[in-house]
């Protein structure tokens, strides 16, 4: 089963160079890492908004492909040698974990 794993975030303050330094070239290759996760890419808030109020201003959108997501995220969770950052502000991050209903659907050729 697919299942998307995101986390929004925001920078520390005067601290983004850090960030996405640390988030991008350390912290993706290391969740990459973990048995399932199959994918890793990171976006910023677009300035070409519907609704101007976002809380974040980062995204990271991991693609885990697992028979046992629980699993997976105790994996992800108890993997001790992760490096974090104090770069990243965690008091104010938000993780989601979405299972796919259906495959993807493409534009037609």
């Amino acid at each position: 089963m697919k299942t998307v794993f995101m986390v929004h975030s925001n920078p520390v303050k005067d601290r983004e160079q850090e960030f996405n330094n640390w988030y991008t070239n350390v912290h993706l290759r290391e969740v990459l890492q973990i048995d399932g996760f199959i994918s890793a890419q990171r976006f910023k808030l677009a300035a070409a908004q519907v609704i101007n109020n976002q809380p974040y201003n980062y995204l990271a959108l991991y693609e885990i492909d697992s028979e046992n997501i629980t699993q997976t995220l105790k994996n992800l969770a108890g993997a001790s040698d992760l490096q974090m950052s104090d770069a990243i502000d965690s008091a104010s991050m938000q993780i989601s974990v979405f299972d796919s209903i259906h495959d993807k659907m493409l534009v037609a050729s």
